[in-house]
């Protein structure tokens, strides 16, 4: 008899755990998952041991596909239209593109002139919404960091079959707003967006990336009208961001910008000159050939 309450005794345990999932991931705020995160939940359901109903003290990638197919069925997630791979919490509203995007990859963020427009540095428009990630080699170890945080011992027992967390490949329109991403191998700063899911770069990261890309922030001239009007207000976020760049280059860019053409003067902002390179082809504007037009201190092309 024992034998026969078995298959009714497991189908029992899986409509339980499945019912606990569904309220795990109603009472958090994403409105789409990856396979990452829905795991991530049910590994927590296990390990605060509050369900006496489960078996083992971690599910396994099967218990994981069966759970998940019952919340698909009974319509508590389905596929995502815009990410076939994520799923869409049914009973969430949907939220605007910067917010998906942002829900479904932990390493992205909204940058250069969107970021300009968020921060009220500028009234442009940008026609794409645009964002930054990881290149792949960083995103590998930020992945693997993520991880450790997640799992941390757990990860050296060979034994558990762990849903692991993967690059996310964005798609081209993402609900309904076209989307531009460019890639960086360095984790620029960022803090969330209040009452949203967004990420942004900060304002002191906000001004730096316009020295890398000011053709993604609307053109030099743009943003040399950018700083000329808001430097000062951000001196400290500024000078904060950008003594602790990672190029010697955006130094002296900063330098030139914030001395020779908005007219501050500060000994942070001179100390930066020792970053100048007699004899080089340093310019200005990354995006444009060298010009003769020069500046003696900071020894960098004026090509802008």
């Amino acid at each position: 008899m024992a034998e026969k309450l078995r298959p009714f005794q497991q189908r029992k345990r899986m409509t339980q755990l499945a019912e606990t999932l569904a309220r795990t991931l109603a009472s958090q705020p994403k409105p789409v998952l990856s396979n990452y995160d829905l795991f991530r939940e049910l590994w927590v359901i296990y390990q605060s041991g509050t369900a006496k109903y489960l078996r083992g003290e971690t599910p396994s990638r099967d218990v994981f596909r069966r759970t998940r197919t019952l919340l698909r069925n009974e319509g508590i997630i389905r596929q995502d239209h815009d990410y076939s791979s994520h799923w869409r919490l049914m009973d969430k509203s949907d939220a605007p593109a910067e917010d998906i995007i942002c829900s479904v990859d932990p390493f992205c963020h909204i940058a250069h002139l969107s970021a300009l427009q968020r921060w009220g540095l500028t009234n442009r428009r940008p026609d794409h919404l645009l964002l930054v990630e990881p290149t792949p080699v960083l995103r590998r170890e930020m992945v693997r960091e993520l991880m450790e945080r997640d799992y941390g011992d757990a990860l050296e027992d060979s034994d558990l079959d762990i849903e692991t967390a993967k690059a996310v490949k964005h798609p081209d329109t993402v609900r309904g707003r076209p989307i531009s991403i460019d890639t960086t191998k360095f984790a620029g700063d960022q803090v969330p967006i209040k009452g949203s899911l967004s990420r942004i770069s900060t304002i002191g990261q906000t001004f730096l990336d316009t020295l890398d890309s000011p053709d993604l922030s609307g053109g030099m001239s743009h943003v040399l009208d950018i700083w000329s009007a808001y430097a000062s207000t951000y001196l400290e976020e500024i000078i904060e961001r950008v003594t602790r760049a990672e190029k010697p280059i955006w130094k002296v860019r900063a330098g030139y910008i914030l001395e020779e053409h908005v007219g501050i003067r500060d000994p942070r902002i001179s100390a930066w000159a020792r970053f100048a390179q007699r004899g080089s082809s340093r310019v200005l504007d990354a995006g444009r050939p060298f010009a003769p037009q020069f500046s003696e201190k900071w020894m960098l092309s004026l090509n802008a």
